[in-house]
């Protein structure tokens, strides 16, 4: 019966220690916020590579009333480590090329959303987001500010 305590208290304490080896690969994830009437749709994937660097692509969608911007692309790229339940990302480098279609959005406010979404990430390059659960092509993480992302393995 202690054996069995024993393995079962093993087998739980050890149940989100995820190797490098099992996360590294393509990720996508979505999410959809609305905020005062805004609706704001995220799309990311995230490519973490064996070496241990990294490189992520978001596409924003915004929609207020008639106004909208399509397509708006974020770039960035680093390095990452994993250990146990925690994947430890930094991001060295971020830009914004392009949106693909904007209207009836003017070009400060898209140049606010910009420097929005770089501020975002240049501000706080450092990310340590829980692992909450994996399963080889699904991971569902909580990062600090408790915003919580479900990955599928592509």
């Amino acid at each position: 019966m202690l054996k069995i305590f024993i393995y079962m208290t093993l087998l739980i304490s050890f149940q989100y220690a995820i190797t490098p080896e099992e996360l590294t690969g393509n990720w996508h994830a979505s999410r959809e916020s609305t905020t005062n009437g805004t609706v704001t749709l995220e799309k990311e994937y995230l490519h973490l590579r064996a070496d241990e660097t990294f490189s992520i692509q978001i596409f924003v969608n915004v929609r207020k009333g008639d106004a909208f911007i399509k397509g708006l692309r974020i770039e960035g790229s680093g390095i990452w480590k994993s250990r146990e339940d925690t994947l430890v990302i930094y991001i060295q480098k971020v830009e914004v090329p392009f949106a693909k279609e904007i209207y009836l959005i003017s070009q400060e406010s898209l140049r606010n959303l910009v420097n929005n979404f770089k501020y975002k990430y240049e501000n706080a390059p450092l990310r340590i987001i829980k692992i909450e659960s994996f399963t080889g092509n699904q991971l569902n993480t909580s990062s600090e500010a408790g915003i919580k992302t479900a990955y599928t393995c592509q």
